[in-house]
């Protein structure tokens, strides 16, 4: 399966013409934005701080709103393990794909990986 989203800036639409899930923004601003700062991910100019970014360039936490707008072309609401957000980060050998960063979350069962899984599904409540 391709990674479609990593081409371009846009926001894919789900299969079939459906309509578009919105994600909940005060909750990724709560939960989500956390887990970049904490894993380091916008701290370094050579990762999603800066040049390395890629697509993904990410404020660190001083524009939340922005990070949100960035995030949403690598998320797949309609099938959340689909989503380039969540297969970057995670380990090859837990079904993840190549990541410039290395592995972020060992498996699937890392809090902060289902803390992303569980916004992009459309949680509202953080994850215990």
């Amino acid at each position: 399966m391709g990674l479609a989203a990593c081409s371009g800036p846009f926001r894919p639409a789900p299969p079939g013409g459906g309509r578009r899930l919105d994600l909940d923004e005060p909750y990724f601003t709560l939960h989500v934005e956390p887990v970049f700062s904490s894993r380091g991910c916008a701290r370094t100019t050579g990762c999603h701080g800066g040049q390395g970014a890629g697509m993904m360039l990410l404020s660190g936490g001083t524009d939340v709103h922005r990070d949100y707008s960035t995030v949403l072309p690598l998320t797949r609401p309609w099938d959340p393990m689909s989503s380039p957000l969540l297969l970057k980060p995670l380990a090859v050998a837990s079904g993840g794909v190549v990541h410039g960063g290395g592995d972020i979350f060992a498996d699937t069962l890392d809090v902060d990986f289902r803390t992303l899984r569980a916004w992009i599904s459309g949680a509202s409540e953080p994850v215990p």
